[in-house]
């Protein structure tokens, strides 16, 4: 029977059994074992594993299903928890969004600052370069163009690709402008540059771990299942990447690599 057992997720997560199913009761809809016993999916340990994350953060036991059931409930229907990035503040359940950050019981938003005052303060500078720059062009080197690309993003983004393009001028090999600049094209659409750049990014520098990471991403967004999966094994040292691959494996039904990679994806994150 496919999924994931009791014991496995326990041993996976390094949760207790009884917090595995008190959250199985009260949140999740888990398929049973003919015996009765709870068989969890992929997408299960995704919730579960950010129960563990909410408990490692103070947040209680009986808050932490009150707060994901009424999340379920909220949420349209073709958006699953999964799809959130939940975490624990100071006892407190919190959703992260972007720049926001809510808490999920009250509806109260809060601003996520740091990011604010970082934007702030760069975008004065990165204007005053971007002139410079525009003056000066003999002076920057290809480096010079791809810091200046990075300051844009936080600030000017329509005129970021340009730094890039600048940068990859002056020195084609420059791998991670490919990255960067592959980045925007993929946020933006254009998946056929995005994955130009990035496998120029590969070519330029093979052990380029975003670039194989990114690279993965972009195929897995194109259904291009088989090639994803070679993707992230470019970026063995990368955590997340084996958590994707894990996902993918469970996809394609190799139970049996899928748990592998999600075990090494355990081991980087906590080596303990």
């Amino acid at each position: 029977m496919k999924g994931y057992s009791t014991q496995e997720v326990a041993e996976l997560l390094d949760l207790p059994p009884e917090v595995i199913r008190d959250v199985a009761r009260g949140v999740l809809d888990p398929d049973k074992s003919p015996r009765g016993r709870y068989r969890f999916s992929f997408q299960d340990i995704i919730v579960l594993r950010t129960a563990k994350e909410l408990l490692t953060a103070g947040v209680q036991r009986g808050r932490i299903n009150r707060t994901l059931i009424s999340l379920q409930q909220r949420l349209p229907q073709n958006r699953p928890l999964t799809a959130l990035r939940i975490a624990g503040d100071g006892g407190q359940v919190v959703i992260r969004d972007q720049d926001k950050v809510y808490n999920p019981e009250s509806g109260q938003i809060h601003f996520n600052f740091s990011v604010a005052d970082l934007a702030g303060d760069v975008a004065p500078l990165a204007r005053q370069a971007a002139e410079n720059a525009q003056a000066n062009d003999e002076q920057l080197s290809s480096d010079d163009w791809f810091d200046l690309g990075v300051d844009l993003e936080a600030v000017s983004p329509d005129d970021a690709p340009a730094a890039y393009e600048r940068a990859l001028e002056l020195d084609p090999a420059h791998s991670d402008a490919h990255v960067n600049l592959g980045r925007l094209m993929q946020e933006s659409g254009d998946y056929r540059g995005a994955e130009k750049h990035y496998k120029s990014a590969l070519q330029a520098e093979p052990d380029n771990v975003l670039a194989a990471f990114n690279l993965g991403t972009l195929l897995e967004d194109l259904g291009r299942i088989n090639d994803a999966i070679e993707a992230y094994k470019g970026a063995a040292s990368f955590a997340d990447a084996h958590y994707n691959l894990s996902r993918l494996y469970e996809l394609v039904g190799d139970h049996a690599e899928a748990l592998k990679h999600l075990k090494t994806y355990r081991n980087l994150i906590d080596p303990n």
